[in-house]
């Protein structure tokens, strides 16, 4: 079970939970360069990079900067779906053959109702985010090389 073992955030859920929300789960695959969300979108979606990578773009200020890498057990899309806003930076696939899986709306609010801890989880990662991208966005205004992006990685 992909989900189980590969996104940490999947751990408050059940093998049976899982397997249910398994059977309703939409896969994509992208070739690299394809975006999967525009900035400003309004994303229906929770997304979970299975396979590839994609990169995180953000544009402030007629800038457009890349923010840092996604890899396999990593996802976004959790701020729109949190707090009904648009999404704020443009993902891309950063390698041919780059799956991604899409947990609808409907089921992601299913996901939060049947396990709280989640929501935590993922505001926590939102504001590990949000810190990332003004350190990339800060240095790349001083002229200097933007700190590693570790934009992705497990939600503690």
């Amino acid at each position: 079970m992909f989900l189980k073992r590969n996104v940490d955030v999947m751990s408050f859920f059940t093998d049976e939970q899982l397997s249910a929300l398994t059977a309703e789960i939409e896969r994509h695959t992208y070739a690299k360069g394809q975006t999967v969300i525009f900035q400003g979108e309004i994303s229906h979606n929770f997304h979970i990079v299975k396979q590839g990578k994609v990169q995180v773009y953000a544009k402030e200020g007629g800038d457009k900067a890349l923010l840092g890498e996604l890899n396999p057990g990593e996802f976004f899309g959790e701020m729109s779906l949190l707090d009904s806003t648009t999404a704020s930076a443009t993902i891309r696939a950063a390698e041919d053959n780059t799956e991604i899986l899409m947990i609808s709306h409907d089921n992601f609010k299913r996901m939060l109702r049947e396990n709280p801890a989640l929501e935590m989880a993922l505001r926590e990662k939102v504001a590990e985010r949000q810190r990332q991208r003004h350190a990339a966005m800060e240095a790349r205004k001083k002229g200097g090389p933007p700190p590693a992006p570790p934009v992705g990685g497990p939600a503690r």
